[in-house]
């Protein structure tokens, strides 16, 4: 037995070392809701992106499902346990309703190297006057 617990340490230690190893993104939050928001209005909000690896991870791009979204302002590479800010700008649309846009982050993150991240609002009809 006391041969044995030592290994098993140090495998427990391997192992936790492993789950770490080469670059890893957290992405905060992981989606959001605007809530009710008027037709036609530019919302913005800012994403912290986050390398919780022990090596650089390398943001190879970035891309949303319409041109109402935009997504900018961050840093290409990240040192390990360093962060960056991504901003998200979304158009809601004309019509009344529910909408949702994605913004997909490409990296060299091996265990998710494509995050998506969900953007949704409800758009409100305004009165026009009489």
């Amino acid at each position: 037995m006391r041969i044995l617990l030592p290994l098993i340490v140090a495998a427990t230690a391997v192992a936790g070392a492993d789950a770490r190893a080469g670059a890893r993104l957290a992405v905060e939050p992981a989606g959001f809701d605007f809530g009710r928001v008027r037709a036609e209005k530019l919302l913005q909000k800012d994403l912290a992106m986050r390398n919780f690896g022990d090596a650089e991870l390398v943001i190879a791009k970035v891309s949303t499902t319409c041109g109402c979204t935009l997504a900018g302002g961050y840093r290409k590479r990240i040192a390990p346990g360093a962060s960056t800010t991504l901003r998200i700008s979304f158009t809601t649309p004309a019509a009344a309703g529910p909408t949702a846009q994605t913004v997909t982050i490409e990296t060299n993150d091996p265990e998710h190297p494509k995050v998506d991240v969900k953007v949704k609002a409800t758009v409100v009809a305004t009165r026009k006057p009489d």
